[in-house]
């Protein structure tokens, strides 16, 4: 059961253990590839500067690199983390991608995805897992929030979309 924490002059904010994180993180994950693989075309699905499929392999890069980050925190190595600035290595996601199919991509995210739970869980809550080089590191729980917020915010920008083409 979530807490919440009121200590006084602190913004009332909502405790959630990590295994309910998650599995939040496990849906938001099949959400938004059950949203693409919905898409007829996921190309032709124009998603802000991307499409579709573009936005799954924006996703897949991103994930991919929290799945290596945890997967060396939890054999006790140091994680090789990314460098650059968020546009340049945005593209270079989306442009990693862009020789696959969707379906591939999902895989990706989804063998990730397998990675990070069977990893962050047995980390220490005191854990920093860095995220980009200049940026700061996260707790487990900051990181599994942020990333289940990034995903819901592309898959909802994804349905827009969808909802924008019929």
């Amino acid at each position: 059961m979530a807490r919440r924490d009121v200590r006084p002059g602190r913004a009332l904010e909502l405790r959630t253990p990590s295994d309910v994180l998650i599995q939040q993180l496990d849906d938001a994950v099949q959400q938004i590839i059950r949203a693409v693989a919905e898409l007829e075309d996921p190309e032709l699905v124009r998603v802000d500067a991307w499409s579709a499929r573009d936005t799954l392999g924006h996703i897949a890069f991103w994930h991919e690199s929290f799945a290596r980050n945890v997967s060396a925190l939890a054999d006790g190595r140091q994680p090789d983390v990314l460098e650059g600035t968020y546009p340049d290595l945005n593209r270079r996601g989306v442009e990693e991608s862009r020789t696959a199919s969707a379906a591939q991509i999902a895989e990706r995210i989804t063998q990730a995805q397998a990675v990070i739970r069977e990893c962050i869980l047995g980390l220490p809550g005191d854990t920093r897992i860095p995220y980009r080089k200049g940026s700061r590191d996260y707790s487990p729980d900051e990181h599994l929030i942020i990333v289940r917020d990034h995903i819901h915010a592309h898959r909802h920008r994804i349905e827009q979309a969808r909802r924008r083409r019929r």
